[in-house]
């Protein structure tokens, strides 16, 4: 994790490794020519392989680390002290550091709460900046909690992530409260089952939602209920971080190992975009799945198009072209039989079908393969 203090460009903090070993967000005043621990930190706690640190969107000089335990800086970052105690399950049984706080969030409509999420599926809120914390977890599924984040307008109005990637579970797991964490909504609607990892609201449309997972950015504007790739030319691949720069309307979107990508979104209508009707290009479930050998799906082209259908695998690489071509209105049934472009049958893993036919967005679907 990195921050750069809005009121001085000079003023850096980064970390490395479980909080920089238990010593804290380290402090630059230079730009990063030159570094300095804070004072406060248990060295003896857990802290995450990627620990969370974040800024108070309205006051430079309040901070909030975590290891299983929230600690708050009030003078930017120099000094930190705790302002909970142990929000995680207190797991110590297990063979990596688990138990441990993986993100968290102050609520800029509304300062005094913050939000905090656990690698061992425990959500928290405080509503008088730590000094009352309750657990908002019940109705969320037990998986990693990946992020949590607020409306921009309302502190009320609650949104969380999960993965089930450490279990070996792919469904996409986006949760909404309207009432604080008291009561949860799934918002997935027809997203496919890949796992979530984090969240920003448009803060021009708060219907309108960009979401990072682990083949692109999705975006809705219906609050979930229905989801699209957003955009083109982002590769097939995991995004862990998705920044707005809202002077621009720039979104930045930070992948595992393919750098980062942005994407102009003044051209997006700032009025909520109405249902998905039948006239747009859609994918079936593939079916069977997981699979050794054929598998069949079914691409619907309403208004006939020109369309391509390919296979990629995790890396965003075309495996296979099914299809590319002209197709008129109507369902077209299609079959991949397992092997790549060069007709050798390919390995046991994870794949995507993917369906693009311009003006509209691409559709994508998962799908296994196993020996």
């Amino acid at each position: 994790q990195c921050l750069i203090d809005p009121t001085n460009p000079s003023i850096v903090f980064a970390e490395y490794q479980f909080m920089s070993s238990g010593q804290g967000p380290l402090r630059s005043v230079n730009g990063g020519a030159g570094w300095s621990a804070p004072t406060g930190f248990g060295a003896s706690d857990r802290y995450n392989w990627d620990s969370p640190f974040c800024m108070n969107p309205l006051n430079h000089n309040e901070l909030l680390a975590g290891s299983q335990r929230v600690y708050r800086s009030t003078n930017n970052g120099q000094t930190y002290l705790t302002i909970s105690g142990d929000l995680t399950t207190n797991r110590t049984d297990a063979q990596v550091v688990y138990s441990t706080i993986t993100t968290m969030e102050i609520a800029r409509a509304d300062t005094n709460v913050y939000v905090a999420g656990t690698d061992d599926a425990k959500v928290w809120r405080t509503t008088n900046r730590g000094v009352n914390w309750t657990d908002i977890s019940a109705g969320l599924p037990t998986r990693w909690v990946t992020h949590v984040t607020t409306d921009p307008t309302n502190a009320s109005v609650v949104y969380v992530t999960l993965s089930g990637f450490s279990v070996d579970e792919s469904i996409a797991h986006v949760y909404r409260s309207i009432d604080g964490g008291a009561h949860w909504a799934s918002i997935a609607g027809n997203l496919p089952d890949i796992p979530a990892n984090d969240l920003i609201v448009d803060p021009v449309n708060n219907s309108r939602l960009f979401l990072a997972t682990d083949i692109g950015v999705y975006a809705t504007d219906d609050l979930g209920t229905h989801w699209y790739p957003l955009g083109t030319g982002l590769p097939l691949q995991t995004v862990f971080d998705l920044f707005l720069h809202d002077g621009t309307r720039t979104l930045i979107a930070a992948t595992h190992g393919r750098g980062q990508w942005t994407i102009d979104l003044s051209g997006l209508a700032v009025a909520v975009r109405g249902p998905v009707g039948p006239s747009r290009l859609a994918l079936s479930a593939p079916s069977p799945n997981p699979s050794r050998g054929d598998m069949r799906f079914v691409v619907d082209t309403p208004a006939g198009e020109n369309l391509s259908v390919g296979i990629y695998d995790a890396l965003g690489r075309r495996v296979r072209q099914v299809f590319a071509g002209a197709l008129g209105p109507g369902s077209h049934a299609m079959l991949w039989d397992g092997r790549d472009d060069a007709g050798r049958v390919t390995r046991a893993g994870t794949y995507f079908v993917r369906a693009a036919g311009a003006p509209q967005a691409p559709v994508v679907r998962r799908v296994v393969r196993i020996d």
